[in-house]
């Protein structure tokens, strides 16, 4: 299951993001509320800076080292962080 805002690389390799929409249906009385989450395709500038950032992620993964992106909305961009590790409790 997707959720909104999610990312995916599509079958036939473009990128999407996953965007929540609502659903009218002109006519119908108490038709209640409809949402569907469906895949936007991005515009090229981003599927340009997702596949480097895919590419780059796999050359990090590939030595060992665990990244992860973000797609920052405000700035319209992507960075690649380390991912967050949960330190397990020491046992005594």
């Amino acid at each position: 299951m997707a959720y909104d805002g999610e990312l995916v690389k599509m079958e036939n390799g473009r990128w999407a993001r996953f965007q929540r929409c609502q659903v009218y249906r002109p006519g119908v009385e108490d038709a209640g509320e409809t949402m569907l989450l469906i895949a936007v395709e991005l515009d090229e500038r981003y599927q340009r800076q997702l596949d480097e950032a895919a590419d780059s992620l796999a050359q990090y993964r590939y030595q060992g080292v665990p990244v992860q992106v973000r797609f920052d909305s405000g700035s319209q961009g992507i960075t690649l962080q380390p991912e967050q590790t949960v330190s397990a409790p020491a046992v005594h």
